[in-house]
């Protein structure tokens, strides 16, 4: 009978431990992975059997170099989100510790250990401008990657962490949206794109994904000649989120840091700002061009292109007798008390393509003067303060129009496209302006569009 008794209670025992080892959160799944090659600005996820506990994630995570960042828990997975990025090259270790509580109380009974490496920081461009497609150099060893294959790219842009490459190329008849995962490189070998959207006859151009990679806004025009749109994907699961009024011509999608969608709506004549979960409207900024506008780093302002506010500035000619309206960068900022500013101020110059330096310290515009002393064919490279101090003109090119300013991460460089506006004959040219040394050097000849790969 005491037998038996004992047989039973070593049973119980067992089935209780069994038990208890089934509802203990484990991890099953982690990315980066041992070995990867990511960019230092990646989201490390932990994907676990169970949910586990917020506030158990930062005692029990432990990350070498350690850098500021945030956690979330989304169902069963863990996000650390760094807030500075790893430096490039370095080699990061992730400890997961025994002891971590899932949401039941329970302890993770086994802890885990890898690491990765982080990408050198790449410049991407397309080239050849005739019929390019999306590549990248390092520019420590000149080694260049191709991403895409398909030819005919018409824009692309690039994932906050660095990993996805979003693109639209020319399908023959209009033009489709594609995405390549750059883990997905085995060496020289051009990855595999995969075709987020046909379009078929429409063109779907401009492609801008969210900063935390929910979201994918792009514009999409009814066949080649049709109204453009604003239309919003929802990357999980492909579906179309329409919060845009559909009878609205609308275009230049922009993403907030704060995750806020800026896009231009001509029928209305200004910036709209919306959330994208709802389409609930934050903001809107009349303006009257719709041209080449960036956000502030920390999301609270957009500097904008405008013509026409508070009053008509006066009319000027060039050297060709083509009237001129100056076109101005104004400020315009979140909340209902602020009143948007004029950063050029000065009636005689042309300011346009405003970039933000990834700190906020500066901004980088195109300017041409339009008094007939100082008018020149091209815009040249101007930086000055988000408050319109500080103004410096860095090229002095006068027949090359500069545009397509993007700021390295750490905002010691700046690449641009320069076009020849005298010679239409001459190929664009990509180049990389060093705030450090004053210097500007020809990076690649015959392409356009930079933009750095985190």
């Amino acid at each position: 009978m005491l037998r038996r008794l004992a047989g039973l209670i070593g049973v119980g025992v067992l089935v209780a431990l069994l038990a208890g080892w089934w509802a203990a959160p484990r991890l099953v799944a982690v990315f980066p992975q041992q070995d990867d090659v990511p960019s230092g600005a990646v989201p490390v996820r932990l994907t676990f059997s169970r949910p586990v506990r917020l506030e158990s994630l930062a005692t029990h995570v432990r990350f070498t170099p350690d850098v500021p960042g945030h956690w979330q828990v989304e169902g069963k997975q863990a996000v650390f989100t760094p807030t500075q990025p790893w430096d490039p090259g370095q080699q990061v270790t992730v400890e997961v510790l025994a002891g971590l509580k899932g949401a039941n109380g329970l302890p993770l009974l086994q802890g885990e250990k890898w690491q990765f490496t982080v990408a050198e920081v790449m410049l991407a461009y397309l080239w050849p401008a005739d019929n390019p497609d999306v590549y990248a150099r390092d520019l420590t060893t000149d080694a260049t990657q191709r991403l895409t294959a398909t030819g005919g790219v018409r824009g692309y842009a690039v994932s906050a962490d660095g990993r996805f490459v979003y693109f639209s190329a020319s399908n023959g008849l209009g033009a489709d949206i594609f995405v390549v995962d750059r883990l997905s490189i085995q060496g020289e070998a051009v990855p595999e794109a995969q075709r987020l959207l046909a379009c078929q006859n429409d063109q779907c151009l401009n492609p801008r994904p969210s900063p935390e990679g929910h979201w994918l806004a792009y514009e999409r025009s009814d066949g080649p000649h049709g109204a453009t749109r604003v239309h919003l994907l929802a990357l999980n699961d492909q579906s179309e989120n329409p919060i845009i009024p559909a009878t609205h011509v609308t275009y230049s999608p922009l993403w907030s840091s704060e995750g806020l969608l800026a896009y231009y709506d001509a029928t209305r004549r200004g910036y709209v700002v919306v959330q994208p979960q709802d389409g609930q409207e934050v903001a809107f900024f009349a303006n009257d061009t719709g041209e080449s506008a960036a956000w502030s780093p920390d999301g609270h302002s957009l500097i904008a292109v405008a013509l026409l506010l508070e009053g008509t500035p006066a009319a000027t000619q060039a050297p060709s007798q083509a009237p001129y309206l100056a076109a101005h960068l104004w400020r315009y900022r979140l909340g209902t008390h602020f009143q948007p500013a004029d950063l050029t101020k000065d009636p005689n110059l042309e300011d346009a393509t405003p970039s933000f330096s990834p700190d906020g310290q500066w901004l980088a515009f195109g300017r041409k003067a339009l008094d007939p002393e100082h008018w020149t064919p091209g815009r040249q490279l101007w930086l000055m303060h988000p408050d319109g101090t500080g103004a410096f003109q860095v090229t002095h090119a006068a027949n090359y129009n500069h545009l397509d300013f993007a700021w390295h991460p750490n905002a010691t460089l700046l690449a641009y496209t320069r076009t020849n506006q005298v010679d239409l004959t001459q190929p664009p040219e990509v180049w990389l302006y060093d705030l450090q040394t004053g210097q500007s050097t020809l990076v690649v000849a015959n392409a356009v569009m930079p933009q750095w790969l985190p």
